[in-house]
């Protein structure tokens, strides 16, 4: 395992470390103990064959990456060979990863302030346009880099790309692709090449760079850095976390602890969604007394209350992780002004409700606003997750957090 990944070590230590009092656990207890074993085991197994297998052809491995889609390339490549393992990862970079290009803006101003650019280079890339989209994407990811790092490109001698306990950070990853992709092309070169040698493409030396590889593999390294800018900077934090975690309670917290988690396990265990149907159990358009059974509306009624009445601040905070590449509320305020100030909200309403956890519901809402002289109506959906101060999941039952909004799907602000 990569010496990087410093969570995961941690982990693997702990249920080593918890075999010896195996005796002292529930049948139940045990049985989740070898689960998260037998899940952790397998996801590093597949991070370092992932590795092994492609990264020396250029394919980046991230943090956000869908598991299930470099366990898929690992096995394709194990039973058929190499050619079969990229051919799913072609797969995925051509169709699959539409549904994510948003991440991409929301995870670093960056990436925001080049967010037309970076749809153009997409739709070169989905129509197959590879000869358009492959310069575009290294003159996104170079730019990009500049203005986070204040200094280099991506591609520059030097800039840093190390990031602390994250798949981004390790050796395998960007600081691989790095080297792979700067080596140096000094001769005029006619043959195809399936790797983004940045030199040779926008140097005019490697001729025949406009297929499906490179092109993909330069969207991975775009989601890629989007994750290492998000990751990097919050590494202070997660730093901090973690030593926070290292340094063990007293023995009484520990125990009502354990408590506390047995009661919540119940709780959870037992929980069942409720079929609500809008019109009958929620107005089609709710107001605040309306939502006394159903608290997780309340802050999608918050949020468009502040948008109706232009009131960006208190809108940037509902729509806090829209903006969180943003390091301060004024500056998301800023941002937020500059996506919503040109839409003027005329109505909304709630179309469905789903209870997915005790802690989270997904809600699809649909919404018209008028732009200049236009109207225009879509449907915006958010989850609205129960989360303490820490943004991680808390306990309505407990009173511990709040509910919060979390943009699922919401392209349509930004067209």
């Amino acid at each position: 395992m990569d010496s990087n990944l410093h969570s995961a070590q941690k982990l693997k230590a702990e249920i080593q470390a918890s075999k010896l009092f195996r005796f002292l656990m529930t049948k139940e207890q045990k049985e989740e103990a070898e689960r998260i074993e037998i899940q952790l085991n397998h996801t590093i197994e597949v991070i370092e064959k992932y590795y092994k297998y492609f990264s020396d052809s250029g394919w980046c491995l991230y943090d956000s990456m869908n598991i299930k889609v470099a366990e898929k390339a690992v096995i394709a490549y194990e039973t058929q060979g190499k050619e079969e393992g990229e051919q799913v990862l072609l797969s995925f970079y051509k169709s699959d990863v539409k549904e994510v290009i948003h991440w991409i803006k929301n995870k670093a101003k960056p990436f925001m302030d080049r967010y037309d650019l970076i749809q153009k280079a997409f739709d070169d890339h989905f129509n197959g346009r590879y000869y358009a989209s492959i310069p575009l994407f290294l003159i996104i990811i170079d730019g990009a880099v500049n203005d986070y790092t204040h200094s280099k490109g991506f591609f520059a001698e030097g800039t840093d790309v190390t990031a602390w306990d994250c798949l981004v950070g390790c050796d395998d990853s960007l600081l691989k692709m790095q080297k792979i992709y700067t080596l140096s092309r000094t001769k005029t070169n006619n043959d195809e090449i399936r790797i983004p040698y940045r030199n040779g493409i926008l140097h005019g030396r490697d001729l025949n760079y406009g297929n499906e590889y490179v092109s993909c593999k330069c969207v991975a390294l775009l989601f890629a850095l989007a994750d290492w800018m998000q990751l990097k900077s919050n590494e202070d934090n997660r730093k901090e976390q973690f030593e926070k975690e290292n340094n063990p309670p007293p023995i009484s917290e520990s125990l009502a602890k354990i408590k506390q988690n047995r009661e919540d396990r119940k709780i959870i265990s037992e929980w069942k969604p409720r079929k609500v149907i809008i019109e009958q159990d929620m107005p089609r358009c709710p107001k605040l007394e309306d939502c006394e059974q159903y608290p997780y509306v309340v802050p999608i009624i918050k949020t468009f209350e502040a948008w109706h009445k232009r009131n960006y601040g208190e809108l940037s905070k509902h729509l806090k992780k829209l903006f969180s590449y943003e390091g301060t509320d004024s500056k998301r305020a800023g941002e937020c002004k500059k996506l919503f100030s040109s839409k003027q909200l005329i109505d909304f309403e709630i179309q469905e409700i789903e209870e997915r956890g005790c802690c989270l519901t997904r809600i699809l809402t649909k919404v018209t606003w008028k732009k200049e002289d236009e109207t225009i109506t879509e449907l915006l959906e958010f989850g609205s997750a129960y989360l303490n101060q820490n943004d991680e999941t808390a306990s309505p039952w407990r009173n511990n957090g709040e509910w919060q909004i979390i943009p699922w799907k919401v392209q349509g602000l930004y067209e």
